[in-house]
């Protein structure tokens, strides 16, 4: 099924120009898809270690905090790549240039070579003059002079026809406000690493005009350039957005069963678009009915966030179902999302035993009581310690971290007995702390009284992780921000059925890779325990090697319960009931979950993607039919280094080795200012 719709809704602004677009500019579908590809290939690597956890991580959240993270990226090596553009080391006169911006960028690049500067006196479509920047110089004037022109002789380059003097104003000390160094010239010194490095941060371009031109530029004229720089690649913000419609439209016509919709204003002003793949949509009936929900921020012209739905596949590895580029992380867009899932995705609405995985953030809390009312919304653990680490701080109670690892020991946990000591040591510290908890609902957080919804998977680590491979592609426009999506999803595909082939021929296991492993320890807990107790033709009686004694039913069905409660958690059965399936001569390979087995884990990536048709053979703007050109969205980036517009948080600090004491009371968790005795000091 293809679909893709349009919504308006209306708004006060008055009706704005389209940006004008210029065809001699205009950015080759093919070329940007070939860029975006070749990154993709080798960025989707890191999917194959993406697998679901529960472990506590902690993530970038801010622009800020991701350009000065340097374990993100692999660190950078001062080597020149092999198509950069080559700048001469002498100008001489008949020296002939394709265009004017090669002429420009050679002289510019001689030079910051030369510490030399120089200021333009003419400059149109036929000729170019400089001269030197000191030659009105009152003490020392420096008279030196190039023109060069367009020569139609040639067939139209650019040819240096004059040099008259001599520099006599070099300077030894290279200067770091070097008036040729300009964001211009940098961002077309950067453009063949851009093509091949889409994630080049900032840093990495002060590195390389460093190492090749030993002049250190400043974090803005470097972040400028790549916007420059990208701009030139793959296009203009305002260009991208502009065709959207009759992009996805494209994608929609090729890829069966792919649905989008965007919404926009009356005036044709882009606010949100969601999407899903079709052979996503197909693969994911085969996954595990379980869904992470997040959101990352935009890095590219326009402000916005790209929030995602991630499930698991037979392997514990993330599947990407469904995108959307929204305003913010907000209530309107998280429920709008929501609501595009619901009447978009049959596939997940008519899912049984559905489990949502988010934060409890205001939207998603009521976007999920409303829209999927029957659904299990399960809290992230993480998420959920961080607000809990924030409200034991406000209580004024000290040693905190003990307190959030108690507390996510509790949440993790599938012995119930140990969930129970772990709250009770948090009640007697204080009741209030117990309180906190009990009062966000335990089944919501805690894996013990889940009630096997969640499938073992406790945190949004998953979707965070996807957010994470997409890298610096999330600066680009919004066109080239889904075509490496597309690729990215498109190489993981294509990398785990390779991956499942290769474990066909040599192992041929019933199950996915690390479930076998998993089965494999289970087994081998099993046989160090004693013989069960048959106590009727259903129930048995386990004691393991710790003396402690459980609980095992074998019912028809191919079902089972044990009163460790892990069959019903993990979908799996434990060592107590393979124990048992062994005394009765029966495989207990019929009671692990069909969405661990290896069929459905080669199901889940059977669908087909298909190539993008090139900008000519897409569709036109048509004001009868209502498809209309899009202007960009209200929300723009401020000029200038983007910066974060949310609040740092508990999650945004890193683990103290020591926490600080409070001046008054000499406890953790606070200082004097927010001390619980200060109001006693006063009195």
């Amino acid at each position: 099924m293809s679909s893709g719709s349009s919504e308006q809704c209306s708004d006060d602004e008055g009706a704005d120009l389209l940006p004008v677009v210029n065809d001699g500019d205009a950015v080759d579908n093919e070329k940007i898809r070939n860029i975006v590809q070749d990154y993709c290939t080798r960025s989707v690597g890191s999917t194959d270690t993406m697998v679901s956890n529960n472990d506590y991580a902690e993530t970038c959240r801010t622009t800020e905090e991701w350009d000065k993270e340097v374990d993100i990226d692999a660190d950078y090596d001062a080597v020149i790549v092999e198509d950069e553009f080559s700048i001469p080391n002498d100008l001489i006169e008949g020296m002939c240039f394709t265009r004017k911006t090669d002429l420009q960028f050679a002289l510019q690049g001689w030079a910051i070579k030369n510490n030399v500067q120089y200021i333009v006196i003419a400059s149109n479509r036929t000729k170019f003059t400089i001269v030197c920047a000191k030659h009105d110089c009152p003490v020392y004037p420096c008279l030196w002079r190039l023109h060069s022109a367009q020569s139609k002789r040639l067939g139209g380059v650019w040819k240096i026809s004059s040099i008259k003097n001599q520099h006599r104003c070099v300077s030894p000390i290279l200067d770091s406000g070097h008036r040729q160094c300009n964001s211009q010239f940098i961002s077309f010194y950067i453009l063949p690493t851009i093509r091949k490095k889409m994630d080049l941060k900032p840093r990495e371009i002060i590195g390389r005009m460093e190492s090749k031109f030993n002049i250190k530029v400043s974090y803005m004229k470097a972040w400028d350039a790549r916007r420059k720089a990208i701009k030139v690649v793959f296009g203009s913000w305002e260009e991208s957005y502009r065709t959207l419609n009759l992009f996805m439209d494209a994608v929609a016509s090729v890829m069966p069963g792919t649905v989008y919709r965007i919404q926009s204003t009356q005036t044709n002003r882009f606010q949100r678009l969601f999407w899903a793949f079709g052979p996503s949509i197909t693969g994911w009936k085969y996954c595990r009915p379980v869904l992470s929900l997040d959101g990352t921020f935009l890095l590219g012209k326009y402000r916005g966030t790209l929030l995602t739905a991630i499930g698991m596949d037979a392997n514990n590895g993330l599947y990407p179902l469904a995108f959307a580029v929204v305003e913010s992380e907000c209530t309107e867009s998280w429920i709008w999302f929501l609501r595009q899932v619901n009447e978009l995705l049959p596939v997940v609405t008519n899912r049984p035993n559905l489990c949502i995985i988010s934060d409890r953030h205001a939207g998603l809390v009521r976007g999920c009581r409303e829209i999927f009312p029957n659904v299990a919304h399960r809290h992230c653990l993480r998420h959920l310690r961080e607000n809990f680490k924030k409200a034991i701080r406000q209580m004024g109670i000290g040693d905190v971290d003990f307190l959030c690892q108690k507390m996510y020991a509790a949440g993790n946990t599938d012995d119930r007995s140990f969930f129970n000591r772990c709250m009770e040591d948090m009640r007697r510290i204080k009741v209030d702390i117990h309180q906190w908890l009990v009062d966000r609902d335990v089944s919501r957080w805690s894996l013990i009284n889940d009630g096997g919804f969640r499938f073992g998977v406790m945190t949004t680590n998953a979707a965070e992780s996807f957010n994470g491979v997409l890298k610096r592609a999330r600066g680009l426009p919004i066109q080239a921000l889904i075509t490496a999506i597309y690729y990215n999803i498109i190489s993981m595909f294509m990398r785990r059925l390779e991956f499942i082939a290769t474990e066909e021929q040599q192992n041929n296991n019933f199950f996915a890779p690390r479930v076998q492993t998993l089965l494999k320890k289970v087994e081998e807990e099993a046989r160090r325990m004693p013989e069960p107790i048959r106590l009727n033709l259903n129930e048995f009686q386990v004691v393991d090697m710790s003396s402690r004694s459980y609980r095992v039913d074998i019912l028809d069905g191919r079902r089972c319960k044990c009163s460790c409660e892990k069959p019903m958690l993990y979908h799996s059965p434990c060592s107590h009931v393979v124990c048992c399936l062994a005394l009765l001569r029966r495989s207990h390979f019929e009671y692990v979950s069909p969405y661990y087995t290896t069929t459905n884990y080669k199901l889940t990536y059977s669908g087909e993607f298909h190539h993008i048709p090139n900008k000519d053979e897409w569709g036109e703007h048509n004001p009868i039919s209502g498809i209309m050109p899009l202007l960009p969205p209200n929300y723009r980036r401020r000029s200038g280094r983007p910066r974060t517009n949310r609040y740092r948080n508990t999650m945004d600090e890193a683990q103290a080795g020591s926490s600080r004491l409070c001046g008054a009371c000499h406890l953790a968790g606070h200082n004097k200012a927010t001390c619980p005795t200060r109001f006693n000091r006063r009195n």
